[in-house]
């Protein structure tokens, strides 16, 4: 999936944010990964309810997303 599409799954996200399922949820966060956009990440992660946290899914996904940031930031910092 190229940026365009990953851009396009974020937009419609958060239009429809509040009847999010946690498929969506999951493929925002990875939109959010691969767009490098770790403060929309971050914003998601927030607003996620306890039992959305819980879903496995859900964490592997957030497992990669915070991967990909430290990866991210040390390469800014060397």
């Amino acid at each position: 999936m190229d940026s365009k599409k990953y851009k396009q799954a974020l937009n419609l996200f958060n239009e429809q944010s509040a009847i999010a399922t946690n498929s969506t949820i999951v493929i925002a966060i990875k939109a959010c990964t691969q767009l490098h956009d770790y403060k929309t990440g971050f914003d998601i992660q927030q607003k996620l309810s306890s039992k959305a946290l819980n879903d496995p899914y859900i964490q592997t996904s957030l497992i990669h997303f915070y991967n990909k940031l430290f990866i991210y930031q040390t390469r800014l910092s060397s």
